[in-house]
């Protein structure tokens, strides 16, 4: 895919790629601007998290998409998308890729990546999508991170950044224009096939409470459906759930 199709703006620092961006007229912008920065130093998680990376040694970026196509009430879509752009590279290279609901990639139970969109409305209408994406490319020591991975920590040399970056943007694009002109219908089933613990007993805490479940779907709003041994159903959202590795 030719580069020439993102609009891409480079900064050494930023405090975070996907507030700089949010900060913009986006309605001045084209679809595919791509704000970057080299040092990230307050990149935004789930949760008012941080997401840590040290300078020049990973992927940090935001994507300024414009999907009037979907509706409202689908908006998880893209974040299922990213997940699944970001899986169709990393699996290139790396074995064990799996995407943790609802945002992170995962080599094993390790992360890689994270996943943070930012939706606007205007009235019935989805107008702009800023998507935050971190990756871990070349760092191999972390500070407060509890079960960190990287490209290099998984393959044991350095990757090009920029090389990453485009290689990375062609595999979302494809995702994303698939989904756009209705030829991937069956995203869904994509999607939950590469999710960590599918259709497996895993242990969770759910409302403060540790239980054995086993994912069954995601619902078009993002929540998890999990199915407990009695056969009972759960509903999570993010800040209902976590997961016990």
């Amino acid at each position: 895919m030719s580069k020439n199709k993102y609009y891409i703006l480079s900064y050494e620092s930023l405090a975070s790629t996907q507030s700089s961006l949010m900060e913009e007229d986006l309605s001045e912008l084209p679809e595919w601007t791509i704000l970057i920065a080299k040092d990230q130093t307050r990149g935004r998680g789930q949760n008012r998290n941080i997401w840590e990376t040290e300078n020049g040694k990973n992927l940090t970026f935001s994507i300024l998409l414009k999907p009037s196509f979907i509706n409202i009430a689908d908006q998880f879509l893209i974040t299922q998308i990213l997940s699944l752009g970001i899986y169709d590279f990393l699996s290139k290279y790396i074995k064990n890729v799996y995407i943790k609901w609802p945002n992170d990639i995962y080599i094993k139970k390790n992360k890689i990546a994270g996943i943070l969109v930012n939706n606007k409305l205007l009235g019935e209408d989805f107008s702009f999508s800023i998507c935050g994406i971190g990756l871990n490319v070349n760092q191999v020591s972390f500070l407060n991170v509890p079960n960190p991975t990287s490209i290099k920590m998984e393959l044991g040399y350095e990757f090009d950044i920029e090389n990453v970056l485009f290689e990375l943007l062609e595999c979302i694009y494809n995702r994303y224009n698939r989904l756009k002109d209705s030829i991937c219908s069956n995203y869904k089933d994509e999607y939950l096939s590469k999710l960590l613990y599918y259709n497996e007993w895993a242990q969770y805490k759910y409302e403060g409470v540790f239980l054995n479940a086993k994912i069954l779907d995601v619902n078009q709003f993002g929540h998890l459906i999990l199915i407990k041994k009695d056969e009972t159903r759960i509903f999570a959202d993010l800040k209902q759930l976590k997961f016990c590795h």
